[in-house]
């Protein structure tokens, strides 16, 4: 459910110890002013960082409406900037941007880029038809790329601070506390802040280090959490589809009313959880991998983008393939055999980044290093890789070396965004989800590539490749190319 990794300070692992935020979790009417306070701490930075992105891309839109002397822009009438604050904050409310908690990030961005186009279409449209909002124009492009940034800068300051966010008692009814308790702890950006878990029997793996945060049994949860002077926002709950759980239902019976909400957090990550809402009682859940539209759209913007990008950096696919072949003797390329959709096989190009004789030196440097076997065998990954050119080593390291793929995507061999091709000695590794993966076309960036990428295991590459093609969407891809530019930027995850 939850995908960021910010660590929150205030957590009793590696010797550190647990604060004591004073929040009160008693019923009352003094309680409940206490958590809608609350609530106004944890949204109204949001709405200050949504407000100043604005600003922001005002700013930049007048300027460049100014220079390049666009009639009508000479001005932005205070009533205009007026206007466009209080439509994307109305907006956003609307969207449910403002709850402040518990949203994944994906659905997060796609809100906002909802948001944002709606506001131009209401609202801009009609300042400009005035002639005195011309340089919205040149806004709503800055817009596009500013807020959603914004609001990921803000969240991950604000996780910082021990203020921000509400509190919640987790509850794990099938008894997997470590897990569940410390993804919430990680997960300090989504705004739900653990202060505590209930539960009956404690797991035989039971983590002692979460000793601090154990608040009792369940049927005395609302009374622990007062004990603990904590807010009572939030209950946590695990829930396996299709195998109902008595404990659920008697939880929820008994401590909704002490509880200002409860959370049901489904089990089964290998559903397609993403876009689920409710439905006639019940959840509807979608696999948009079966609706024909948004595949040829897909399909589209693939050959639309790859076409242009081939187009546009000619010149810098000529000055790296001179380079390449200056500093290392050999082919310009290196082509690989893939595994792609429905398991038809093709070659994936890049610029050749290894010597020539690539196989032969890395069946000597594992025989003769233990450890980077080790390594190898982990993640089919090695950090100091001899085989590795010079030119090939900074090719790597900026993903410059894929840039041939962009082929592939034209052609219809791979796409922009999905898993990470395969080879044949990896498809062991994929194990049940290997038909999962075959779903799919594989693509230069994924989630993985943005997820830390050489940085974690295989194993955890696999569960990212298997959650993204169930939860594929269109909003998806969009978040994962706008991650792609800051990971590449920062080279995060890169060797």
């Amino acid at each position: 459910m939850f995908q960021n990794s910010t660590t929150y300070s205030n957590l009793p692992i590696e010797g550190k110890t647990p604060s004591q935020p004073s929040l009160l979790v008693s019923n009352g009417g003094a309680d409940h002013f206490k958590y809608f306070f609350q609530m106004v701490k944890t949204s109204a930075p949001l709405v200050v960082a949504d407000v100043l992105a604005l600003i922001f891309s005002i700013l930049c839109g007048w300027i460049i409406a100014s220079c390049i002397g666009v009639t009508g822009s000479a001005s932005a009438p205070p009533v205009t900037v007026f206007s466009l604050v209080l439509g994307l904050t109305a907006l956003f409310m609307i969207l449910g941007l403002y709850s402040g908690m518990g949203m994944n990030p994906i659905y997060e961005f796609r809100q906002c880029i909802t948001g944002i186009c709606l506001l131009f279409v209401f609202i801009a449209a009609t300042l400009i038809s005035t002639g005195n909002g011309t340089f919205v124009l040149f806004t709503f492009p800055v817009m596009l790329f500013v807020v959603p940034i914004t609001r990921s800068v803000a969240r991950s300051f604000l996780a910082k601070t021990d203020w921000w966010g509400v509190r919640c008692v987790v509850f794990d009814c099938q008894r997997r506390v470590n897990g569940l308790f410390n993804g919430h702890l990680k997960n300090s950006t989504s705004g739900l802040r653990p202060v505590g878990f209930v539960q009956d029997d404690l797991p035989i793996s039971f983590d002692e280090a979460l000793r601090p945060y154990y608040l009792g049994a369940v049927r005395n949860a609302g009374d622990a959490a007062r004990l603990m002077n904590k807010q009572k926002t939030f209950v946590a709950l695990v829930h396996r589809y299709g195998r109902p759980d008595n404990k659920i239902a008697d939880f929820v019976k008994t401590h909704l009313a002490e509880f200002s909400r409860v959370i049901i957090v489904p089990d089964d990550e290998r559903l397609p959880s993403l876009w689920a809402m409710g439905q006639n009682g019940g959840i509807m859940i979608e696999d948009k991998l079966l609706q024909p539209g948004a595949q040829i759209t897909k399909r589209i913007a693939d050959i639309a983008i790859s076409g242009t990008a081939l187009t546009l950096g000619m010149p810098l696919l000529l000055l790296l393939a001179a380079w390449v072949k200056v500093t290392s003797p050999g082919p310009l390329f290196f082509g690989h055999e893939r595994i792609g959709r429905n398991g038809r096989r093709f070659k994936a190009w890049k610029f050749r980044s290894m010597c020539v004789n690539a196989d032969e030196v890395l069946e000597k440097t594992l025989a003769e290093n233990p450890e980077m076997r080790e390594e190898w065998e982990a993640t089919q990954k090695l950090q100091n890789d001899p085989r590795v050119s010079s030119s090939g080593r900074f090719l790597r390291k900026t993903s410059l070396d894929e840039l041939p793929q962009l082929w592939n995507v034209f052609v219809g061999d791979m796409s922009l965004v999905g898993p990470r091709p395969i080879v044949a000695n990896e498809v062991e590794k994929y194990d049940d989800k290997f038909e999962t993966y075959l779903r799919v076309t594989p693509g230069i960036t994924g989630y993985w590539q943005v997820s830390g990428r050489n940085l974690t295991t295989y194993d955890k590459r696999v569960e990212l490749d298997d959650y993204y093609v169930r939860n594929w969407s269109l909003w998806f891809d969009f978040y994962i190319l706008g991650r792609t530019v800051k990971t590449v930027l920062f080279r995060e995850g890169a060797f």
